[in-house]
């Protein structure tokens, strides 16, 4: 467990002693350490809502009575592997995972069984959930469909819009991208331009600069995530458009700043419960470690609930 940090992904659960989720709990007995460790693997920790459900994690392994390590994979499978070997070297107990890749995670993840080490799988499920042991995530497509909702509540149900989803291989953008059309393909509201991003703001810029040159009278635009959104309510803003909407889904704190603001055409996000998905994902890995089974592939899914 001595190990020095390795290319600064990796911290203790001291990094976390100061942030916001430490509240969430009261302090662990003196006793704490002497469960073993679990590691929380996220994607990165400069996403708000992962920051949020790290710390949730963390926090609420504490309470349990566990130690805790916190690695990142920026969604580069590679690393992911490193994760695995790593956290196998540090013989922790258990792990709770938001993957990179639903499909191509699953190398890592079952290497970590192979060495008895029980995982349960957080936020992004993989394409075969079996391949953990349990799994936890937001009820994407009602996060969609409520955001859907509040998109033809500002826009109406007449006229274009354009949808700027996530990736295409991601099953998380797929079935956000189902739910948003189970509410508008119900309206009058003509999808005019499709394009998928990665979830990162500049590209959902990017992309919207560009659908907005081709089609500058569209009401707005539907996207995969907050950050494509965000990205999105900036180009509606260089390009002075007037009257358009941009809704979009995760309720992170870069979200909540625009929709205060008052003055950003970001005007709703299906917010996930990520806090909860990282407290539930440390309790049911508890639950593992102390003898309850889970049937294979089990999927648990959590409510979003509409910020506007």
């Amino acid at each position: 467990m001595a190990r020095a940090l390795r290319h600064g992904r990796r911290s203790w659960i001291s990094f976390f002693a100061g942030l916001a989720a430490a509240a969430l709990f009261a302090s662990p007995p003196a006793h704490a350490a002497s469960k073993g460790t679990i590691a929380v693997i996220v994607p990165t920790l400069q996403i708000t809502v992962l920051q949020t459900e790290s710390q949730a994690a963390v926090a609420t392994a504490k309470k349990l009575g566990y130690n805790a390590i916190v690695l990142t994979h920026d969604f580069n499978t590679a690393k992911e592997l490193n994760d695995a070997e790593e956290i196998i070297a540090e013989k922790v107990v258990g792990a709770v995972w938001n993957v990179a890749d639903p499909a191509a995670s699953a190398v890592a993840v079952e290497k970590v069984r192979a060495a008895g080490i029980p995982v349960v799988n957080m936020d992004r499920v993989l394409t075969h959930p079996e391949v953990a042991n349990f799994s936890v995530e937001s009820d994407n497509f009602q996060c969609g469909a409520l955001a859907a909702q509040a998109f033809v509540a500002i826009v109406g149900t007449k006229g274009s819009y354009a949808e700027i989803m996530g990736p295409p291989h991601d099953a998380m953008a797929n079935t956000r991208s189902a739910g948003y059309h189970s509410v508008l393909d119900k309206t009058d509201l003509k999808m005019v331009a499709q394009q998928s991003a990665p979830y990162d703001r500049t590209r959902g810029f990017e992309l919207a600069g560009s659908i907005l040159q081709a089609h500058p009278d569209i009401l707005g635009f539907i996207t995969g995530n907050d950050s494509i959104g965000l990205g999105a309510a900036a180009a509606i803003k260089t390009q002075g458009g007037k009257n358009m909407a941009v809704v979009g889904i995760d309720g992170g704190a870069d979200a909540v700043a625009a929709l205060k603001s008052g003055d950003s055409a970001f005007r709703a996000s299906a917010a996930q419960p990520v806090a909860n998905i990282g407290i539930v994902a440390v309790e049911t890995l508890n639950k593992i470690l102390t003898g309850q089974k889970y049937a294979q592939g089990q999927v648990q899914r959590l409510p979003c609930t509409l910020l506007k």
